[in-house]
């Protein structure tokens, strides 16, 4: 008999750190699913960078080329492009993804940075929608109205509200009380996320589910958010856990004998310091003195050197996490390093010498060039060095592939972990995309009948195939 797939996308969320939760009984319907209905937990690698975009569009259309972090300037269209909810990435959707076999190709995809193919892709992080288009769409209202009119889902976001306010409130106090500073920006975005996104995101399933549709693909962003806010290992963190574990039961209790259920994540998070909590300057204020008479743009931060009619050039900065990518404006392509060390003899090797950066890679021709701590190091030969992120063989093929998107930076620059935890560009507690750590070891929940074998995965990308098959396998 056929079956339909149901994929729960769980951001942010380790295989390490599952298997933790798990061990201290946080997860109780998580845990049923292992012991009573053969389901195995499975390690794998989501690849550099550890963002969502980055992982999400290799799990969805087995394609993440040229997408370099969460946000990366487009040289060719002169524009940021970044996700969440001002999500940009619609203005160069045409040059992504051609050719592809989107997982959910005449499904329902939801609350995912990309549409993949699906008939119903309610709540996309760009506005692209299919409503209308395909014989199967259906309206925002569709999913809206009825949500909102049902007293029970208005009662349950109610009592929710209240509940995860004064969570939060007093998590925050308790935070501030031992000295530690939470991320006050994602404070506020984790209390919206949990009261309402994630409310809607489980309804919009499960409703896709009782319309038949399929494959179907949530994605749930309320631990990654709590994370960002107060760190992966704070007890929020695992609060939130417990709020997921159950969104997973009342998602399966839909099930029926009609459908399968597979749980993944994308990336991990680790602990961060902020670079300019650890520096005392912000990244960019460190560029404009390297860089004097060029005015310094951090993407979603602030601006430093001359004044703009007084710059001698420009660069923008984007920061994702415990990832950086220096761009200088004015080019159509991205600027090599023999180049780039001709115009600026210093520059790569002065921000590799700051003790907050791990390393800093560019490319010459073919060849990848790394600096680490004032040195230059050419290809394979960084190796060595690598070995306290990962293993090494694997992360320099992943940094190699990174190194090859002509959408990356002039520079790119990996935070470093200054006593015990990684330098972050961005103000968070917790983050991911940069190296090292959990937040590059994700994890699949499925059955052992399906024979899954994620140990040679080495970047999200190659579990769309393993996904494909299983959804044409189940459907046959």
């Amino acid at each position: 008999m056929s079956r339909k797939l149901v994929v729960l996308h769980i951001d942010g969320v380790s295989a390490d750190f599952l298997a933790k939760a798990l061990a201290a009984g946080e997860m109780p319907f998580v845990q049923h699913l292992i012991d009573a209905e053969g389901y195995e937990l499975h390690r794998y690698r989501c690849g550099v960078p550890s963002t969502t975009p980055f992982a999400q569009a290799g799990i969805l259309y087995g394609d993440n080329i040229e997408i370099p972090s969460f946000r990366w300037w487009d040289r060719e269209r002169s524009v940021v492009v970044q996700f969440g909810a001002g999500s940009t990435f619609k203005s160069v959707a045409d040059k992504y993804f051609q050719g592809r076999d989107p997982l959910t190709r005449d499904g329902a995809c939801i609350a995912a940075c990309y549409p993949a193919g699906a008939a119903d892709d309610f709540g996309i992080a760009y506005q692209d929608r299919s409503y209308g288009r395909q014989a199967k769409s259906r309206s925002a209202a569709s999913v809206l109205v009825p949500y909102l009119a049902n007293p029970i889902h208005l009662g349950d976001w109610v009592v929710q509200t209240v509940a995860v306010l004064a969570r939060t409130a007093k998590d925050y106090a308790i935070a501030r009380s031992e000295g530690r500073h939470p991320a006050r920006g994602y404070v506020a975005v984790d209390v919206v996320e949990e009261i309402f996104v994630h409310h809607l995101t489980r309804y919009a399933v499960q409703k896709a589910m009782r319309e038949g549709y399929s494959p179907i693909y949530g994605a749930f962003y309320a631990f990654d958010e709590t994370a960002h806010a107060f760190g992966p290992s704070d007890r929020s963190a695992m609060h939130v856990l417990k709020h997921v574990d159950r969104t997973i039961r009342k998602v399966a209790s839909v099930r029926g004998e009609a459908y399968e259920l597979l749980v993944l994540s994308d990336h991990g998070q680790v602990e961060t310091t902020r670079f300019a909590g650890a520096r005392g300057r912000a990244f960019g204020e460190v560029l404009a003195e390297l860089l004097p008479g060029f005015r310094i743009q951090e993407i979603k931060g602030a601006d430093y050197g001359p004044p703009e009619d007084q710059a001698t050039g420009r660069v923008r900065v984007t920061m994702s996490g415990g990832l950086a990518h220096v761009y200088f404006d004015g080019r159509r392509a991205r600027m090599g390093h023999t180049e780039l060390t001709a115009q600026h003899p210093d520059l790569a090797r002065a921000v590799s010498g700051l003790r907050q950066v791990a390393l800093v890679m560019s490319r010459d021709g073919g060849e990848d060039v790394f600096h680490v701590r004032g040195e230059e190091i050419r290809g394979p030969r960084i190796k060595p060095l690598l070995a306290a992120y990962d293993d090494p063989d694997i992360l320099f093929a992943q940094l190699s592939r990174l190194n090859s998107f002509q959408s990356c930076g002039d520079l790119i620059v990996f935070g470093a972990f200054v006593d015990g935890k990684q330098v972050n560009f961005e103000d968070q507690a917790g983050g991911h995309g940069s190296i090292g750590g959990d937040q590059l070891h994700p994890f699949v929940l499925a059955k052992k009948e399906w024979e899954i074998d994620t140990s040679s995965v080495r970047g999200a990308h190659e579990l769309h195939p393993i996904l494909s098959r299983l959804r044409d396998r189940l459907a046959t």
